[in-house]
């Protein structure tokens, strides 16, 4: 019965609020392998800067751009977790938050929420049905404005990106599908690539940033970073 009780209070919104908002202060935030503290590190020498942040989930908890954000960064933060941007809306208010989807196709489309802030949450049918899995547990579908992200960019009348970060759960080449690159040129952009081969040459998200003048400048866990090809922030060369 404890068990349940304790199960059920730290899954409530309102602890999720206080864990967030008067959490420890931590070096790394992302808490997985460090990812921020190397975006933290590629813009050591930026002091404000703009990011866009698809699939954002918790204002400070596994985030890569709250260190950024610490430091007077702002940006747009896209999640399909009502929960989440709730939580981004009052932590990080200084950002756009939007409790929306980002694909190509720009219609309503059902978002699979399994529970609230899972990191797991996605569009992607298939993917889904690995999550379901994963979590032994059907999930919650709701109907779901979807923008491309250069309707979202035109929206709020953003013309540069320092920093993206795309983490979509099975959902990331249709982001790109509606993302012109080369107008918005990112210096570094973060995103997750699923691929037994290291580096994932023949892989359709990698080949999108090797063709647009983008190559591979380091990879935690599934976690891949592309910076512009004349950039010399490169951790490692093949």
């Amino acid at each position: 019965m404890l068990k349940k009780i304790r199960k059920k209070i730290k899954s409530s919104f309102f602890y999720e609020l206080i864990k967030n908002y008067f959490g420890e202060y931590k070096k790394s935030y992302s808490e997985s392998f460090g990812e921020d503290l190397f975006v933290d590190y590629f813009f050591q020498q930026k002091k404000k800067g703009f990011y866009v942040d698809i699939g954002c989930n918790l204002p400070k908890s596994r985030s890569l751009t709250y260190l950024l954000y610490k430091r007077g960064w702002k940006g747009v933060k896209v999640d399909i977790s009502p929960r989440s941007i709730k939580l981004n809306k009052l932590i990080r208010s200084k950002d756009i938050n939007l409790n929306i989807s980002v694909g190509k196709n720009e219609s309503m489309i059902d978002a699979y929420i399994f529970y609230d802030n899972c990191s797991m949450n996605t569009v992607d049918k298939k993917f889904k049905e690995y999550t379901k899995k994963s979590v032994n547990k059907e999930p919650t579908v709701l109907r779901l404005e979807q923008l491309s992200l250069n309707t979202i960019l035109k929206n709020h009348e953003i013309n540069k990106i320092d920093y993206l970060n795309i983490d979509v759960e099975g959902n990331e080449e249709n982001v790109l599908d509606g993302f012109a690159i080369k107008k918005y040129s990112p210096e570094l952009v973060s995103i997750e690539i699923h691929s037994e081969k290291c580096p994932p040459t023949n892989n359709k998200i990698y080949k999108f940033f090797t063709s647009n003048g983008y190559k591979l400048s380091s990879i935690y866990g599934w976690t891949y970073f592309f910076v512009k090809f004349n950039n010399k922030k490169v951790h490692f060369d093949y």
